[in-house]
């Protein structure tokens, strides 16, 4: 958890990326709210407001916030490999973060399951008793979703040490 921290901390001292992490959580946020308005027949922008509890203002806040981190990082990690490669003649090439990656799309898709309507609106193409899962697990869902967001943090702050394990970039 330490790592993320020093992952987070060292991202964040520079205000563009800051400005670009807080860029990002408010699109993710708004992203992930319009797709329950949008994916409901009859939803509303306003509907949709009224009946959102603190719980599901807090889940999406936090899948947001945490989607925002872990691109900003790999964003961060992207310049300096770039940086690095320029200074040593080499062309610049695509940092590897494949599970990270995958583990927060993955995650923002399903936080969605935290409303039922929304749920079983989005999901609807996996069939009834997939439906009557993710809404009965609901919290299940979104414990996973943050588990998996975490582990995304977790995996790109694994560069942050002293030397990146995987490119060789001295951080």
């Amino acid at each position: 958890m330490s790592g993320i921290i020093i992952a987070i901390k060292r991202t964040l001292s520079d205000r563009r990326y800051l400005a670009g992490g807080i860029v990002i959580a408010a699109v993710i946020f708004s992203v992930l709210f319009l797709i329950q308005v949008k994916t409901v027949p009859g939803n509303s922008g306003a509907f949709q407001i009224a009946i959102f509890g603190w719980r599901d203002w807090t889940i999406l806040a936090m899948i947001g916030i945490l989607n925002a981190l872990f691109i900003t990082i790999e964003i961060y990690v992207f310049n300096l490999k770039r940086e690095f490669n320029k200074l040593n003649g080499v062309g610049s090439g695509l940092i590897t973060g494949g599970v990270g990656t995958s583990s927060g799309v993955l995650a923002s898709i399903f936080s969605t399951a935290s409303c039922s309507l929304c749920a079983s609106a989005i999901f609807g193409f996996l069939g009834a008793n997939s439906v009557v899962f993710l809404v009965n697990n609901r919290r299940y869902v979104v414990v996973g979703t943050l588990f998996l967001l975490l582990l995304s943090l977790y995996l790109s702050s694994k560069r942050f040490s002293e030397t990146c394990k995987q490119c060789q970039i001295k951080l």
